[in-house]
């Protein structure tokens, strides 16, 4: 269905669904539950996304949607425009066109002239300077793992907890920067904000939780997460199989309670 023109009253319901999951195989999975047809492609969905972040609509913008009219590119013009996103990279077109005083369609088309493109940065935690190598160690390890034992990226538990924070996050999405070049920038979010914790697995045989802790995460709360739900939940879908139960490096998982319950639960 990726070559079939979605209706307007579609492409909404696509970038609801996408600002939901924010997951495109998601956004298919809820196309089939609610069209029972096949859904659109990736590329379709990335595209309808694309455009709204960039237009603020799923309208089709040619057709004069943005409500702006439409100014000549001329070489003023343009100037104008490239310097100024130039000197703050970071603006939305639609905040361009509002400065330049040019059609947010001539904007960007004149970016585009100028093999501007939109690019937009990576959320991540701060690192230690110890990290990369730690990492990298990491990536040494699991290929030998792969090499000893074939199945053995099937076998591994992957946790971690998340923190969702009472006064919002930062939403990446929302976030643009225009450049010749792609600069790699990353935005940088504090980790130690008030919010609710959640415990989530994920394996090769499906979803472990999620589970909610109440208040902070400690080692004392930690463990009675691992002997009441997770480790339950994990004997209900491995029953006697082997697996590889993997978390980070957080103090509560290296509590001495914790570790102890770890060696008795888990062998080799």
């Amino acid at each position: 269905m990726g070559d079939v023109r979605l209706s307007f009253e579609e492409r909404k319901q696509v970038i609801k669904w996408y600002w939901k999951f924010e997951n495109v195989n998601e956004v298919q999975r809820q196309w089939r539950r609610e069209y029972d047809t096949e859904p659109p492609s990736r590329l379709t969905i990335t595209r309808i996304r694309d455009k709204f972040e960039v237009h603020g609509t799923v309208c089709d913008v040619h057709k004069g949607h943005s409500g702006r009219p439409r100014k000549a590119t001329s070489d003023e013009s343009s100037t104008a425009v490239l310097e100024l996103f130039q000197r703050s990279p970071n603006k939305s077109s639609r905040q361009g066109a509002r400065e330049s005083d040019v059609s947010a369609s001539s904007v960007l088309l004149i970016l585009k002239r100028g093999k501007y493109r939109v690019y937009i940065p990576r959320l991540v935690q701060q690192l230690n300077d110890d990290d990369p190598d730690r990492r990298l160690q990491f990536c040494e390890w699991i290929q030998e793992m792969v090499i000893r034992e074939p199945g053995f990226m099937g076998s591994i538990i992957w946790s971690d907890e998340a923190q969702f924070k009472l006064n919002g996050t930062v939403n990446r999405h929302n976030c643009v920067y225009w450049g010749e070049e792609n600069p790699h920038i990353t935005i940088e979010k504090a980790v130690n904000l008030p919010g609710i914790n959640v415990w989530c697995g994920l394996s090769s045989r499906g979803l472990i939780g999620p589970f909610r802790f109440e208040g902070t995460v400690t080692g004392i709360n930690y463990l009675t997460m691992l002997a009441d739900s997770i480790f339950p939940a994990i004997r209900a879908l491995y029953g006697n199989d082997d697996f590889y139960f993997q978390q980070d490096g957080a103090p509560p998982h290296y509590h001495r309670d914790v570790r102890a319950y770890l060696d008795q639960n888990l062998s080799g």
